[in-house]
């Protein structure tokens, strides 16, 4: 399968019903999940310790219009955008179908069982069996009492909704301990989307490859983040003459 390097990080060049479908493989090894961002790949340009961390991922998949552009500016196109939530969904989309059991862990207190309801809402038959907020000590007793927490409700899926890199570093020193999950993915601040805190960007702006702007708009905070996104827009590769060379093979 085709991997395609943007500022170190090996994404996985793939459609989503492939993404989906390497994500429900079952190979003996747990699956973790990681969704680069533009912001994500500055970062990890610039700490080689975040880009291994990305890297050790089993699926690397380019969450923003950023990425995809990128990876076009050096040659070597990507098939798809494949955004993290639109990602999660289409993953419990299946899950519902295969009577899978999802955890839902992050966001504020209260935001993941919202979330939990909407979900179930939108996908009928989809088993959330437990749920668990993303502001607990979590190097500590209270991490070792959610790893029980966890084990006790027995999922298949985890979805966790810490940030970069916190969530992505917590999957890492933590599947070890959670052998009943076979997918554990990180996905930044989609719990708040579903449970209804935050407004997704609507479809013709997510069409039209501007959701980074949206954002910007609707929550004032993210502004701080401009400079590292042109940083990003300007500091990509020029294109190959030979973009296969680009192109790495698994």
């Amino acid at each position: 399968m085709g991997k395609i390097t943007v500022s170190g990080i090996r994404f996985d060049n793939l459609s989503m019903e492939e993404a989906v479908k390497r994500a429900l493989r079952d190979d003996g090894e747990p699956q973790i999940v990681v969704t680069p961002n533009a912001l994500i790949a500055q970062a990890c340009a610039k700490d080689p310790s975040l880009c291994r961390l990305v890297n050790s991922a089993s699926l690397v998949l380019p969450d923003g219009a950023g990425i995809i552009s990128a990876a076009r500016r050096q040659g070597t196109p990507m098939i798809a955008r494949i955004a993290g939530i639109d990602f999660a969904e289409r993953l419990l989309a299946e899950a519902a179908e295969r009577g899978e059991r999802v955890f839902l862990l992050g966001g504020r207190d209260g935001v993941a069982p919202a979330a939990a309801k909407k979900l179930q809402k939108k996908f009928p038959g989809l088993c959330i069996c437990g749920c668990f907020w993303g502001y607990f000590d979590r190097h500590g007793e209270e991490n070792r009492r959610l790893l029980g927490i966890i084990n006790s409700c027995k999922p298949t899926i985890l979805l966790v909704c810490f940030g970069f890199p916190v969530q992505e570093e917590w999957i890492r020193q933590n599947i070890g301990f959670l052998p009943s999950v076979r997918i554990a993915a990180g996905l930044g601040g989609s719990l708040d989307v579903w449970a209804g805190r935050v407004r997704r960007a609507p479809k013709i702006v997510r069409a039209a490859n501007m959701e980074w702007a949206w954002r910007m708009m609707t929550q004032p905070r993210r502004l701080q983040h401009l400079p590292a996104l042109f940083r990003f827009r300007f500091s990509g590769e020029k294109p190959q003459k030979n973009a296969s060379n680009r192109t790495q093979k698994t």
